[in-house]
């Protein structure tokens, strides 16, 4: 019984390492979706070769053609805007954003600093708003004019309108408005359509954005992903869809982001709306559709919708002012509610040692001052334990000697003897206890190296960047990185190790081989932190060279129980 006891905890063990091996170094599937009201719903899969997926018309009476294939490339006049926090281009064919430079930002933590972020390219710009009205031919990127010149300045402390218009020959007349406010990330825009045709018209606007999806395994690396928060619930595509998906309830807001950053538009619809993903038919590419409800406009009269668009930094104290719930767009994983205080509680340690690779060793002293007590009370018991087989060793030879051909008489009579001397098997694997106590610790911290945008080329010693692997050289013919801190993460797990009571003698064969296993632990764990965050591995490093100073403590203050 005992035995399989032994096996039960050993099992549980390892499975808890295979769960945290597949959460950091495995790439999630892709998001699945029940169908209900609020979650995604599985439509018709397009043809192989449609490039775009066809559009949803409600009342029209004629379905006009499914989009062409994407052409990206800008189409008419580019605007320039140089703002504060950013520099955009404007093309004046659908009003899209076809670049949008973050100036706070520099694309990489190497180099002369030049190349910014670029949340959109030429062969990926922003979404187009498309209008669509019943018996009247509206190019799907509507050619504006704006008289504001090429280039537009937008200074500390001011807001500027943009005025993209275009009037169709029946009398159509679009207003795309954008508002730029220097002090934001966000833009706003107002979408008028004025009726002057003589005759009652039918309208709908839809939202059409090309996306890029690049799935991103635990291990880090830039990632690129569809995301959506529909009604309350947040949902994450990073692979294409075999089909056609769609989202159906409140959108507050939907997008694409990266990393760090994200492009976003917030519909400011509050009514019960649908989302469509639909796959390109090329590899890492999504279309997303957003549609506004149809909609009847007098002649005379117009139709105004409103949206904001987010383009900037996945940073709360520039999302959370927004609203929507646009914070919730920072994935903080599984124990988010550990993640945020702690993410806080960093900065707030930052701002006085102003160095992150400082505060997180600050904060690793702090939590394993919070642990102590739980980890010196195991690891005394565990060192009182070694201290007790090793007296009683040669009575346990004896016995395993006597006994070997009957294993299971065997271990009958050792438990005897364990329990005649007060030793409990069991309580050698003890250890491990304030290790998985300190495992939530461990997925939050991971989380917030990986998404906090703090943290992103933060210098540390040797390394330029704590959220991402360190890296001194190329190793010669076989192109390895080397890293530095996984090494020496592993040799001070090692030391603590070897300080660590784990005595080999106690139990049956089962309970050794699980022993030995644990030896094996530091080897393991430096291949598997070989490509995590820098930062991570420097919490790790030090936590076990915290542990080594423990150790040592502990085997002093049992050596003084001993001799009194």
């Amino acid at each position: 019984m005992e035995n399989r006891l032994n096996w039960i905890i050993f099992l549980v063990i390892a499975f808890l390492i295979m769960i945290g091996h597949a959460y950091f170094f495995s790439s999630p599937p892709p998001e699945t979706q029940e169908q209900n009201s609020t979650s995604a719903q599985s439509t018709t899969t397009p043809s192989a070769n449609q490039a775009t997926p066809a559009t949803d018309f409600d009342n029209f009476d004629t379905e006009p053609d499914p989009f062409k294939e994407a052409d990206t490339a800008p189409k008419g006049t580019l605007v320039t805007v140089d703002a504060p926090l950013y520099k955009g281009i404007i093309d004046t064919a659908g009003a899209r954003f076809v670049s949008w430079e973050l100036k706070n930002y520099k694309a990489s933590a190497n180099g002369d600093g030049k190349e910014l972020v670029n949340l959109y390219s030429d062969v990926n710009p922003g979404f187009n708003a498309q209008l669509l009205i019943k018996g009247i031919d509206v190019p799907e990127f509507i050619p504006y004019r704006f008289s504001g010149g090429s280039n537009v300045n937008v200074s500390e402390g001011a807001t500027v309108e943009l005025d993209f218009t275009w009037t169709s020959p029946e009398g159509i007349r679009v207003n795309n408005i954008f508002e730029l406010d220097s002090s934001t990330y966000l833009v706003k825009q107002r979408f008028e359509i004025k009726n002057s045709s003589g005759d009652l018209i039918q309208e709908k606007v839809l939202v059409n954005w090309l996306g890029q999806l690049i799935a991103e395994g635990r291990s880090g690396g830039d990632s690129k992903a569809f995301i959506a928060q529909v009604s309350d619930s947040v949902e994450r595509v990073d692979s294409e869809p075999d089909e056609t998906e769609q989202y159906k309830g409140v959108i507050n807001w939907f997008g694409y982001s990266e990393k760090y950053f994200m492009s976003s538009f917030l519909p400011q619809t509050g009514a019960e709306t649908v989302i469509k993903l639909t796959p390109s038919g090329k590899e890492g590419e999504v279309f997303s559709q957003f549609s506004y409800p149809a909609s009847s406009i007098p002649s005379g009269k117009s139709s105004l919708k409103t949206w904001e668009v987010y383009i900037g930094p996945l940073e709360a104290i520039y999302l959370k002012p927004i609203g929507y719930d646009l914070d919730e767009a920072i994935n903080y994983g599984w124990f988010g509610f550990l993640a945020r205080p702690m993410l806080k509680f960093l900065e707030w340690l930052n701002s006085y040692f102003h160095n992150y690779g400082i505060s997180i060793i600050v904060i690793t002293i702090i939590i394993r001052a919070l642990f102590f007590p739980l980890t010196a009370k195991s690891m005394v018991s565990m060192k009182k334990m070694a201290l007790k087989t090793e007296k009683i060793k040669p009575e346990m030879d004896a016995l395993k000697e006597k006994y070997k051909d009957d294993k299971a008489k065997q271990n009958s009579e050792l438990m005897a003897l364990y329990s005649k001397h007060g030793i409990n098997p069991l309580s050698q694997l003890g250890g491990c206890l304030p290790l998985l106590i300190q495992f939530p610790v461990f997925i939050a911290i991971y989380d917030i190296l990986r998404h906090s945008i703090d943290l992103r080329h933060s210098p540390f010693l040797w390394i330029p960047d704590l959220s991402q692997p360190d890296m001194l050289f190329m190793i010669p013919y076989i192109d390895i990185p080397f890293r530095l801190l996984p090494i020496i993460m592993g040799a001070a797990w090692f030391l603590s190790q070897k300080m660590t009571p784990m005595s080999t003698a106690m139990g049956g064969d089962q309970m050794q081989l699980q022993m030995k296993l644990m030896q094996y632990m530091p080897i393991i764990f430096v291949f598997l932190f070989w490509n995590l965050p820098s930062g991570l591995v420097l919490y790790w490093t030090v936590s076990n060279i915290l542990s080594i100073a423990q150790q040592v403590y502990v085997n002093r203050k049992v050596a003084g129980l001993q001799g009194g």
